[in-house]
């Protein structure tokens, strides 16, 4: 819930006129950040209560999240082991209230004010906040104004304490340029590759060894159950067409909804910039403005926008032509924002410096802040009032299905009735199922466990929708037996005993390789090819990626064959190589520039979160923290 709302939130630090905020406040009250019931305890945390009913509300907010985020997931899956990350946080929190109380921090009803009233989610269409959109947003969550401002409020007061703890994090720009450049570092290889495709011997594998193979690996002959099913899918959108709301019924609910059609002032903007860091010495910034005047002129000279900036542009400026796309105001950085939202649509503007460099700004439409039209809106209206009917129809809908299905009644009569229609799908492996009909792994297993014609007395949960099956025909899992598969192993042995023919003549011929500068006027005749340089975890040539391989590439001198030939796999063959390598190109330096900014702030994030990792570990480490009801936390009988 609370990553939902926060998504549409600002800076807690920001002022706002409270009047309405703080009458909604007064009515509801602030949720208590400590809870008194010590009854029915899950665990005490240097003596402080962990209760059943807090872990309860922490379970449930976190197995919502997860089965939002993961439709397909079985709750007997993760159950045992989500209670046990519930508990740790609910203990964490508790730490961060014990830890904050003794450095004096709290959080005043001013500031959850602040911070409530700041999130977009809970405002009306003139960005002020509403109570009734409070209310009715919370509602939707299943949340009480209460419940939730006593998140928000340990979630303010767990920001004061990671602040104050990482307040001291320090770092060094340098180590941030080093880790870039070791990154980014490449190195020249050449490589002799010797395909298994030469070593194949034209004898066959005798009968022993093919029965053997096929003894040692029969699961991988494994043939899964399979089942054909008819089945009806049933979701909302299926039951009402958009067609069929009328335009007054349409115009009705618009009005009733009017603050759902209002829209931000947005640019639609592309810019070119040269990178330039916020304390850049004079010569730098004089440099930098010069390539801007530079740029200006190319394009003053008739050059295309897009071409001009995707000649100039780092990999991480912008997209193609130096698209930023549709931006609304405070999704960008001040100086950019206020010279962009002052363009027309078509024009330039003079060079611009932001933290990140100087920009030159091209804005191509704009859509003025307002709220869209009963006609521009119509197809969305049409569209919503059709899925909200559909989903009050779907469970009498949903019932009736059900109970025709179990009394044996047709399929396709039963799907006429309310306009929808059979499908078919198979034969097909549970595997198979999940993936086709998007239902969950648990009911896939029991659709092909079901007898041939025997329906299935539920319906089915296919993300927003639900399936209604009935198995058509089923056939039992079995193995593929010898003489139907013996081709494949024969295949398989010769092309092991290949490839160890392969690897031992590469250890023969390395023996044979001399270490050193490669003569050029030798390469051709020994087979050896030039690959592009390597980057550290990139790929050999056109070859899968092996990690083993480009460590050892990285890690050798240059000029030295590396001692161990390697098994290498393409889309086209497998073989075996020889590499030698070569020198280290060191990072572009040009790279470096464009990208400072964005490695140095995840660096600080990175350096900031590692302290405060620390400083959580060694509050557990410490903390007397006694779990009273492990039943629960793992959900056992439930």
């Amino acid at each position: 819930m609370l990553e939902y709302i926060r998504s549409n939130a600002q800076s807690f630090g920001v002022k706002l006129a409270f009047g309405v905020i703080i009458l909604v406040f007064v009515f509801w009250g602030v949720g208590s950040l400590n809870e008194g019931d010590t009854a029915n305890l899950v665990a005490t945390v240097n003596g402080d209560a962990i209760t059943a009913r807090d872990f309860e509300m922490a379970y449930r907010r976190a197995e919502e999240s997860l089965l939002r985020q993961n439709p397909g997931l079985n709750r007997e899956q993760f159950k045992q082991l989500l209670g046990r990350q519930v508990l740790r946080g609910l203990v964490e929190q508790t730490l961060l209230k014990q830890e904050s109380a003794k450095a004096g921090l709290a959080v005043t009803p001013l500031e959850l004010r602040a911070a409530v009233g700041q999130i977009k989610a809970f405002q009306n269409d003139r960005g002020q906040f509403d109570p009734a959109v409070y209310q009715r947003v919370l509602e939707s969550q299943r949340m009480t104004p209460a419940q939730y401002e006593n998140e928000m409020g340990e979630e303010i007061l767990r920001q004061k304490v990671h602040d104050l703890i990482t307040a001291a994090a320090w770092l060094n720009e340098d180590e941030v340029r080093k880790r870039h450049d070791f990154l980014r570092e490449k190195r020249s290889v050449d490589y002799i590759f010797m395909p298994v495709s030469q070593y194949v011997d034209s004898s066959t594998p005798n009968d022993a060894d093919v029965s053997s193979y096929y003894e040692e690996h029969k699961a991988e002959f494994a043939v899964p159950a399979k089942v054909s099913i008819a089945y009806i899918r049933l979701a909302p959108e299926s039951l009402v067409k958009p067609e069929s709301i009328s335009e007054a019924e349409a115009r009705a609910w618009y009005d009733a909804n009017l603050s759902r059609f209002s829209q931000e002032e947005q640019v639609k903007a592309a810019h070119i910039l040269v990178p330039l860091a916020e304390d850049a010495s004079e010569a730098d910034v004089k440099k930098a403005q010069e390539k801007a005047t530079a740029i200006l002129s190319e394009l003053g000279s008739g050059k295309k926008f897009a071409e001009v900036a995707d000649a100039h542009n780092g990999p991480n400026a912008a997209g193609p032509g130096g698209d930023l796309g549709w931006i609304k105001r405070g999704m960008t950085v001040e100086p950019f924002e206020k010279v962009a939202f002052a363009l027309k649509p078509g024009t330039l503007s003079e060079p611009v410096r932001s933290q990140f460099g100087i920009h030159i700004v091209k804005v191509e439409e704009k859509r003025e802040a307002g709220v869209r039209s009963f006609e521009e809106a119509l197809p969305e209206v049409r569209q919503t009032m059709a899925q909200e009917q559909g989903t009050d129809k779907l469970r009498d809908v949903l019932d009736n299905l059900i109970e025709d299905n179990i009394l044996g009644k047709p399929l396709e009569k039963s799907a006429q009735a309310f306009g929808l229609r059979v499908e078919e799908v198979g034969p097909a492996s549970a595997e198979d199922l999940q993936e086709k009909l998007g239902i969950k792994a648990d009911d896939a297993v029991a659709l092909v466990n079901t007898p041939a014609d025997a329906p299935m007395d539920r319906a089915l949960e296919s993300g927003d929708a639900y399936v209604v099956a009935r198995i058509l025909q089923s056939t039992p899992a079995s193995t593929e037996s010898l003489p139907a598969v013996r081709d494949r192993i024969v295949e398989r042995l010769k092309g092991k005993k290949a490839l160890d023919v392969a690897v031992s003549a590469a250890v023969e011929r390395r023996k044979k390789l001399v270490d050193g500068p490669l003569n050029p006027t030798l390469k051709t005749g020994m087979g050896i090819r030039t690959a592009e340089p390597m980057e550290r975890q990139g790929a050999l040539a056109d070859f899968h990626p092996l990690p083993a391989l480009s460590s050892a590439v990285f890690a050798a001198e240059p000029g030295q064959w590396l001692p161990e030939p390697f098994v290498v796999e393409n889309a086209k063959e497998k073989g075996v190589v020889l590499v030698h390598v070569g020198l280290l190109q060191p990072a572009p330096a040009a790279e470096w520039d464009s990208v400072k900014d964005i490695m140095v702030s995840a660096a600080r994030r990175e350096r900031a979160e590692g302290l405060f990792a620390v400083f959580m570990q060694r509050l557990l480490t410490n903390a007397k923290v006694e779990v009273r009801n492990m039943d629960l936390v793992d959900r056992k009988n439930m």
